[in-house]
């Protein structure tokens, strides 16, 4: 089941605590995440210093403790004034169980959810966590985009950047603040189901601890320390300007039509060799009835065959099916085996097949060997 976590300025706190302290927590909530979890509390009232583009910080991170992974959905927003006077903010966390995931994402299950809380809540510790909801959602058309007046290509310029480098910080840096939560929504309707709950976000997005992981980040132009941030190892951004429209690649073209984004880059060629024997072994089936001292079968005299033939003075061998799998049978100090293949089917192996096939059929040998001589 899942489980909660508040954060807020209180008299006294569940703790005994007073000031910003947990108000709300769920009894069986796992040891060692309220500590990481009052650290993504934070909010930073300062327009000047803040580089998020949301008033609300929506986020979904993956929070790894103890050699474990949790998913973490979260809603931290200002709150009125405390007890002393200062800003308040709160915090409301929710630890998401692998079997609750929505196949929709994080993003639709956070705007589907209807129990962030708030306001201060009354001081509690629940036996259970909240009931969360379950849907799925189809690759769409970006609507919210184009209701912020941008094009709606720039969803799927996003969400190809997050599959091309999925292990890179993505900016999205927007020309002011504005209800960022619907953008983050139609960007992962456009991913493949199985990368939606691997794609971590923030709206209002400030330093986290190192245990949290955050991979789409949307900012403020013109924020402070945003330049520095933006040249920061292996970061990617895409800066959104309304009337300007995304190029015509595939992926925007997605996300105007409403079909899933898929990543640009080519598939790395599998570096794995599945040697396949096309060329017939024949073998001299009298081989088995000559004596050892007898002279070996004479070579192919086609002169439009090339011969690559292996001897070994080992266990005599032959091939029983040219058809089936090659099937050894040891029965004399002597062994040849004849592969005729002509110029142009050589050729079509590598000269790495070709190696590996040589040492197959030495193997095979050795193998033969010890088996007559068991």
């Amino acid at each position: 089941m899942s489980a909660e976590l508040v954060h807020t300025s209180v008299p006294r706190g569940l703790r005994g605590d007073s000031g910003f302290a947990t108000a709300v927590a769920t009894r069986a909530l796992p040891r060692g995440l309220e500590a990481v979890f009052v650290e993504l509390s934070g909010y930073d009232h300062d327009a000047n210093r803040s580089v998020g583009s949301d008033r609300v910080d929506w986020a979904h991170r993956i929070v790894t403790l103890g050699g474990k992974s949790f998913t973490v959905l979260s809603r931290t927003a200002p709150c009125g004034s405390d007890d002393s006077g200062r800003p308040n903010r709160i915090a409301h966390h929710i630890l998401v169980e692998l079997a609750e995931r929505a196949a929709a994402g994080p993003a639709w299950m956070i705007e589907s959810f209807k129990g962030f809380v708030t306001t201060v809540p009354a001081i509690d510790e629940r036996a259970i966590g909240p009931q969360l909801p379950v849907g799925d959602v189809a690759p769409r058309r970006a609507l919210a985009w184009e209701a912020a007046g941008f094009d709606p290509g720039w969803a799927g310029i996003v969400a190809r950047t997050l599959l091309d480098a999925r292990e890179s910080i993505c900016y999205v840096i927007l020309p002011s603040e504005l209800d960022t939560l619907p953008l983050v929504s139609d960007v992962l309707a456009l991913l493949p189901v199985e990368r939606r709950w691997l794609t971590t976000f923030s709206t209002r997005w400030q330093r986290t601890p190192a245990a949290a992981k955050c991979q789409l980040r949307f900012v403020r132009a013109g924020a402070t320390g945003l330049q520095k941030l933006l040249h920061e190892p292996g970061v990617r951004h895409v800066v959104i300007e309304p009337g300007i429209a995304a190029d015509s690649s595939d992926a925007a073209q997605a996300a105007r039509e409403g079909r899933k984004v898929e990543s640009s880059l080519k598939p790395v060629p599998s570096t794995r060799v599945h040697p396949v024997l096309a060329a017939t072994a024949q073998v001299d089936e009298a081989a088995t009835e000559r004596s050892s001292n007898a002279p070996p079968p004479p070579r192919s005299q086609d002169p439009q065959a090339s011969t690559a033939e292996l001897s070994f003075d080992a266990a005599d061998a032959f091939v029983k099916s040219p058809t089936a799998a090659a099937t050894v049978v040891a029965s004399s100090p002597s062994f040849n085996l004849v592969i005729p293949a002509s110029p142009s089917l050589l050729a079509a192996f590598s000269p790495l097949a070709i190696l590996l096939f040589a040492y197959s059929a030495i193997a095979l040998v050795i193998a033969a060997t010890l088996f007559a001589l068991s």
